[in-house]
């Protein structure tokens, strides 16, 4: 049987509920499609952009023991960084500790079809971090605000490069 959105809207905390549902608008009125797979722990909801005939992904959902996560793929953080010097010092502690990307420091190679991370600057900082961990946030109260910030910057940029 196929997983539907009313699945994982199940799975949903009550006070998420708002916020996923009016993300999951943001998404389908940007012309998104969305997958939704089983995973150990839940479900990954992905929200994919296509550019091309290239599917890319946006944003998806996880679950942890500590609650539904979102994991932003900012392709476009160069364009917008400034807005990382205003998230609260939570999130920023969470992307300071995220892994640094290999093939942008040049320590090592990853995998062979990774694109790499991204390269920004927050509070002056410069960081090179993996795409899969730095913008990887529990979506909470005091996230809630700056993941949308950023999801709907990347919406805007989607077309850009």
């Amino acid at each position: 049987m196929a997983i539907i959105f009313d699945d994982f809207l199940k799975t949903v905390e009550t006070n998420n509920l708002p916020f996923v549902n009016e993300v999951h608008k943001l998404f389908l009125e940007n012309g998104c499609k969305v997958e939704i797979k089983q995973a150990k722990q839940g479900y990954v909801v992905t929200y994919i952009y296509m550019k091309d005939k290239k599917k890319i992904a946006l944003m998806n959902y996880v679950f942890r023991k500590s609650g539904m996560m979102v994991r932003i793929y900012a392709r476009h953080i160069h364009m917008y960084q400034t807005l990382l010097d205003s998230i609260p010092e939570e999130m920023k502690k969470n992307i300071i500790k995220a892994g640094d990307c290999k093939r942008l420091t040049g320590v090592s190679e990853c995998s062979p079809t990774c694109t790499a991370g991204y390269d920004f600057i927050m509070d002056g900082v410069n960081y090179k971090k993996c795409k899969n961990s730095a913008f990887f946030w529990i979506v909470e109260v005091n996230s809630r605000e700056f993941i949308k910030k950023m999801l709907v910057k990347e919406l805007e940029l989607a077309d850009v490069d």
